[in-house]
């Protein structure tokens, strides 16, 4: 019963492994690579099986594949959030930077398996990852090695989790220039991603700080760690699944930049559009729907709302909105907060008091209460 326990991470990182490849769209470039992601972390939990479950013989042939493996879990995620916000898609020229320092420990310690060979390698297993032998000659070196990998992981722990901080609220910061509901193109599920990835690092740290060891002596308490990575990797599969590549569809529609100045007409269409035709009322208005009603670029309509209004996009779209809910609120006491954030063109009631309260520091109900008298 145990042992199907322990397999329970690597029963979850493959099934979200099939699912996620079976996304072939230039769309879902990030969820096939998260895909590769999850086989390159069964591997890690496979190897974690062989060791617990004592099985050496198995175990002495995943070892390089365990280093490589492990070392590779923290880029590969690094790399799965730059496609999601500033990649357009994997490359070796543009990310083998990353996972450079895994492949060479991973050739390092196979080549020094390969030159044990078997006997002494098996001998190195049992006498030293396990029995916690000091190591002599060779076998000093693979200890060696081992150590630096396990120093590299908790520095990559650090090092990625707090890159993908940044890269997540730059993207947060971005899209407001160019969408105006920017509630499912927000990378916030993602921020719980690595928040629920650096606590499976945290587990990490605790179980290497433990060592592999104490667990060999304890085979119970291995069921812990296993139900939390589980877990978690079973949550990191359900949301990357629904993520949508927020770069991807930007970049498609981008357009070239121009330094010169936008035409002073722009400005009086660009508020006739907002005042008169009331573009507003479509709750997935878009930069580029505004650029291609006035005939000109997104930069040029960018330009225009940025140094007119010091505002960004999502900014000044909501603006028409919040004015015509408040509107609404005065002419129709009796609708709704839902029918207020429909006919004022938000998303939903959730968008609506956000951007409400921002802008008027107070909620839409206390605005209605004050109102209403």
């Amino acid at each position: 019963m145990i042992n199907v326990l322990l397999l329970n991470p690597v029963y979850v990182t493959l099934f979200w492994a099939l699912v996620l490849h079976l996304h072939r769209q230039i769309s879902h470039r990030p969820k096939i690579f998260l895909g590769w992601f999850m086989i390159v972390a069964s591997q890690v939990y496979l190897s974690h099986f062989f060791y617990f479950t004592q099985n050496y013989n198995v175990y002495y042939y995943f070892d390089s594949i365990y280093t490589l493996a492990y070392l590779l879990v923290y880029p590969m995620y690094h790399i799965y959030v730059r496609l999601l916000t500033v990649d357009s898609h994997f490359s070796l020229k543009k990310h083998f930077k990353f996972l450079v320092v895994p492949f060479v420990i991973f050739v390092l310690t196979l080549a020094g398996y390969l030159v044990m060979g078997k006997e002494k390698g098996m001998e190195y297993v049992t006498t030293v990852l396990v029995g916690g032998a000091n190591p002599q000659g060779m076998f000093k070196l693979m200890k060696v090695l081992f150590t630096v990998g396990r120093l590299m992981f908790l520095g990559q722990t650090v090092f990625y989790l707090i890159l993908s901080f940044v890269l997540i609220k730059q993207n947060n910061i971005k899209i407001q220039d160019y969408y105006s509901n920017t509630d499912e193109r927000r990378l916030n599920w993602l921020q719980f991603f690595n928040i629920s990835f650096a606590f499976t690092s945290m587990s990490s740290a605790v179980l290497a700080a433990l060592g592999r060891n104490f667990f060999l002596e304890n085979t119970f308490y291995l069921l812990i760690p296993s139900i939390v990575f589980t877990v978690m990797l079973f949550v990191i599969g359900l949301l990357g699944n629904y993520q949508r590549a927020i770069f991807t569809e930007i970049d498609s529609k981008l357009d070239a930049q121009d330094e010169g100045k936008p035409p002073l007409r722009l400005k009086s269409k660009l508020d006739a559009l907002f005042e008169k035709e009331k573009v507003y009322k479509n709750p997935d208005l878009k930069i580029w729907d505004i650029s291609s009603m006035l005939g000109t670029n997104r930069t040029y309509v960018s330009r225009i709302i940025n140094s007119e209004y010091n505002r960004n996009f999502c900014s000044h779209v909501n603006h028409y909105r919040i004015e015509h809910a408040k509107s609404l609120v005065i002419s129709n006491p009796n609708l709704t907060h839902e029918q207020i954030a429909e006919l004022s063109g938000f998303g939903s009631v959730n968008s609506l008091s956000r951007a409400f309260q921002s802008k008027e520091g107070v909620t839409l109900g206390q605005f209605r209460r004050k109102v209403e008298g």
